[in-house]
């Protein structure tokens, strides 16, 4: 083995614990969200990755080794994350394919929850970008693409999006065989609770339909193809793109296929510059059409295997009812459990110890219809396009104009994000598109304006502020979370500006890393005032 084992914090269980039949032997790495660590399964004489459930925002280890929340305000939000790490790993549980992580087995015990999973002998794409960058190069890349796309595209046969590919996300076996790891769903889905979107998304890989934090700006294939093409970029360039956000207002990227690059062929770059393309519609809409781009061939039908009660989670719930358990895979109940959390450095999955990399996952499925071209039928078109127009309005400030441009005559297919795990509702091209009306268009407007607005008022007309409405700048960092008379207003940043009822208010700021911060405001009707906090500066 040549895992890096390295030195972890005092959240990490000790060398020597017992977790059913594994034994923790090291630790590989440790995030925001998760732990994992290298194990010893004493049943099957193997060598396997488990990945603890562990926030250190939010909760911290017992003496009993046991997992506690850091304050009763954080329960909900611990229990749904954990939750959701249960749920992806019963959903990975489904998948046999070389270039998907495989989960051997997952449970609940300590107060949170645990994934065995194949140990992976090899190294994070960011580590090799890192310590070995001259192993990069286009046939590295163009060999890590094809397995990926197919691991993406395994996923679309389940109408599911993966939404968080990243170079540590990734990772390449000594065997040169890439493998595509787990979403963060947990570290999703408390993100999104906690409305801290700098905590949930990576810069550099989050397309900017990830940024609007709901339904509002659809997301599909192209979402991830964005990702994807974000990594081979910091494969190249050593560095990771400018974020998208940025990259709407004035974009600082001279595209890869003006740059000259010695060893890689302009048809390459070109695709991948695609892949980049800021606007959704102008990226690749499917795996089929951005593999014709690369000059890729088609893996052919993916195939995903089924198993029963999983299968169907899958396709159809998205969350599990309570008694979640009572449906797992593995061989007894209590071995069941989840996954979640984010190693670094060598090795960050899981491997069978006697078996050559990659072998244990080369076994095939069983057919599970066919795929999915586009992940969902088109949306309306007064949805996806005045969306994007709202966010695009709210995050770089551009004019109203923008709203009412013309959408493009074929849109593609689009996929709402679902919780914890993005599900795509079933194909619906046969329906008519619905009229749209006064009441869905303000609807849209309002939602994407709560979540990113830039701006004191993204509308399509211009209107006159309401007479018994007084504005309020925002101005909070690192950031927080804003309810007014206790109910919740938003995240700020990226929302900017909030319109409150003229008169009294309590404020309160939420960070879940920060003591909360309680204000009260009073205006009266067309004033402006601030809402201004520091959370860093009390901790200082």
């Amino acid at each position: 083995m040549n895992a890096l084992v390295v030195k972890g914090s005092e959240n990490c269980l000790p060398i020597g614990t017992r977790l059913h039949d594994f034994e923790i032997t090291g630790i590989l790495g440790e995030g925001g969200f998760g732990i994992v660590y290298i194990a010893f399964d004493h049943s099957l004489q193997r060598s396997v990755a488990i990945k603890e459930y562990m926030p250190g925002v939010l909760a911290a280890r017992g003496s009993d080794h046991g997992i506690r929340v850091r304050a009763e305000r954080h329960r909900e939000t611990f229990d749904v994350g954990l939750k959701s790490f249960i749920n992806e790993a019963r959903f990975l549980a489904q998948f046999d394919h070389p270039s998907l992580v495989k989960v051997y087995r997952f449970w609940e015990q300590n107060h949170t929850a645990y994934t065995a999973m194949q140990y992976y002998d090899g190294r994070t794409v960011k580590d090799i970008v890192n310590s070995a960058p001259h192993l990069v190069n286009e046939a590295w890349c163009r060999k890590m693409l094809k397995q990926i796309l197919e691991a993406l595209e395994m996923l679309y046969t389940m109408r599911i999006l993966h939404r968080d590919v990243s170079p540590d996300n990734i990772i390449v076996q000594e065997s040169g065989d890439a493998v595509l790891l787990d979403f963060g769903s947990a570290r999703q889905i408390i993100g999104d609770r906690t409305r801290g979107l700098t905590v949930i998304l990576k810069p550099g890989y989050a397309p900017v339909e990830q940024y609007a934090g709901d339904a509002s700006l659809d997301q599909g294939a192209y979402t991830d193809i964005y990702a994807l093409s974000a990594v081979i970029y910091f494969a190249i360039c050593k560095e990771p793109p400018a974020t998208s956000i940025a990259r709407m207002v004035k974009d600082p990227m001279l595209p890869l296929a003006e740059r000259n690059l010695e060893g890689y062929s302009r048809e390459f770059l070109t695709a991948i510059d695609k892949g980049l393309a800021v606007m959704a519609n102008e990226r690749p809409q499917t795996i089929d059409a951005f593999r014709e781009l690369l000059g890729i061939p088609s893996a052919g039908t993916p195939r995903a295997r089924p198993v029963g009660a999983t299968q169907r989670f899958a396709s159809i719930d998205q969350t599990l009812p309570t008694p979640f358990l009572n449906t797992v895979t593995g061989p007894e109940r209590k071995r069941s459990g989840s996954s979640s959390g984010r190693s670094s450095g060598n090795s960050s999955a899981a491997s069978n110890g006697k078996a050559p990399p990659g072998a244990a996952a080369k076994g095939t499925a069983a057919k599970a219809g066919p795929p999915a071209k586009g992940l969902a039928a088109p949306a309306p078109r007064w949805l996806s396009h005045i969306a994007l127009g709202c966010a695009l309005l709210a995050i770089a400030g551009f004019g109203a104009k923008t709203l009412i441009k013309r959408p493009d005559p074929t849109p593609p297919p689009v996929v709402q994000a679902a919780e914890p795990l993005p599900a795509l509702p079933p194909d619906a091209s046969a329906a008519p598109e619905p009229a749209v009306t006064d009441a869905q268009v303000a609807a849209v407007t309002a939602a994407v304006e709560a979540e990113a607005a830039a701006a004191s008022a993204v509308v399509v007309e211009e209107k006159p502020a309401e007479p018994d409405t007084a504005s309020y700048r925002l101005a909070i960092k690192p950031w927080g979370t804003i309810y007014v008379d206790g109910k919740e207003h938003g995240v700020s940043p990226p929302l900017k500006k909030i319109a409150l009822p003229a008169g009294k208010h309590k404020i309160r700021l939420v960070n879940p890393g920060f003591p909360d911060f309680d204000m009260e405001v009073n205006l009266a009707k067309n004033k402006t005032g601030t809402i201004e906090h520091d959370f860093t500066a009390d901790s200082k």
